[in-house]
């Protein structure tokens, strides 16, 4: 009975075991599995492992191979899409929009109407650029009949915007002028970028009328300060006056009259709003006084000056300002001269020297030579 029943328990474990996945002892040996008796499910058909040969025909197959881009000629790049990059085949100069320059706009404002010949009067000229760069200003004024008082100083000076305003400080020479042309210029980096002109109507002009006295000067006053006759040569008289005048031209002094041999203005000091000079004129012995009038911009009339002749003994005028060839250049040489005449005589000293006597004797002498006030 015991054997029976173990033997039935023995056939019911190998039945479950049959039906297990689970290794069997001999799976875990390292013996070979020909006696091995492990009972498994069917188990389905594995895919076939793809050989070396399989993967290099798959590697090398058109669809695993990337498409090479075609190359595409510039006239293909044409019939694409257009856009708005400039044609590779225009020229360069048609490919950039070239930038217009606006015009330089000039205005004349500020012009009396009314002024006598020999008046100094002012006319303002408004330049707008139109642009906010900066500029060089290079100004030409048609001289002709006019007198340009302020041309050496003369400036633009900015305004609003891009205005500039220009004062031009003017004199009419002749009662022709009738009008007058202004030239502007600008300069960028030394090359121009735009230029205008404008021709200015002039004021009516009113020419005075006097006698031979008149001394072309017109002023708001005129004042002699001092003068002073002396001998010029052997046979004329020179006589030298210091004058001085507000909202003048004292270079226009010059008296049209017969009995002067000889005249001039020089030294003038100042601008036109308040100025000094020397006026010398160089006329016969018999001449008792020196008559001359201006007109007075202020009193509206003509006012006299006549100036008594009296010789005195030297020859040549030796006080302070009353020289008329007196100037700074000649101011310059002569303080040159006697300053080198001075250093040599006091290397001459100091080393003994002659020579340094000599070079100082020759300064002097040339000090001597060119001192010829009336030239």
């Amino acid at each position: 009975m015991v054997k029976r029943t173990l033997f039935i328990a023995l056939l019911a474990l190998n039945l479950f075991a049959a039906n297990t996945d689970e290794v069997s002892v001999f799976d875990m040996m390292d013996e070979a599995r020909e006696d091995k008796f492990v009972n498994s499910q069917a188990s389905k058909p594995q895919a076939k492992t793809p050989s070396e040969e399989d993967i290099s025909r798959k590697l090398v197959s058109p669809r695993s191979i990337a498409p090479q881009p075609e190359r595409i000629t510039p006239e293909q790049m044409r019939n694409i899409v257009p856009t708005n990059e400039p044609d590779i085949s225009v020229p360069d100069n048609q490919v950039y929009d070239k930038i217009k320059i606006k015009d330089l706009l000039l205005k004349a404002t500020n012009i009396p109407k009314n002024v006598v010949v020999g008046e100094i009067f002012s006319a303002e000229i408004v330049a707008d650029t139109q642009s906010d760069l900066e500029f060089e200003f290079e100004t030409q004024l048609d001289e002709t009949n006019i007198k340009w008082l302020n041309k050496k100083n003369f400036q633009w000076v900015k305004g609003d915007e891009n205005k500039y305003i220009g004062t031009f400080y003017l004199e009419a020479t002749s009662i022709d002028a009738k009008t007058l042309r202004v030239s502007l210029d600008l300069k960028r980096n030394g090359e121009n970028y735009q230029n205008s002109n404008i021709n200015i109507f002039l004021p009516k002009l009113k020419e005075l009328r006097s006698d031979e006295n008149y001394n072309h000067i017109v002023a708001d006053n005129l004042e002699v300060k001092k003068f002073k006759t002396t001998k010029f040569d052997d046979i004329n008289n020179i006589m030298v006056v210091e004058i001085y005048g507000n909202n003048v031209d004292l270079s226009a002094f010059n008296i049209e009259n017969k009995t002067i041999l000889k005249q001039g203005v020089d030294t003038i000091n100042g601008d036109f709003n308040s100025q000094s000079a020397y006026y010398f004129a160089v006329f016969k012995p018999n001449k008792k006084t020196l008559d001359f009038n201006y007109y007075n911009l202020k009193k509206a009339k003509f006012e006299s000056f006549s100036l008594p002749v009296s010789v005195e003994e030297d020859e040549v005028s030796t006080q302070i300002g009353l020289n008329p060839k007196q100037s700074e250049f000649s101011t310059y040489k002569d303080i040159t001269i006697y300053s080198l005449v001075a250093i040599f005589i006091l290397l001459a000293i100091w080393r003994r020297k002659l020579s340094y006597f000599f070079v100082a004797a020759v300064f002097i002498a040339l000090g001597i030579y060119t001192y010829n006030p009336f030239g």
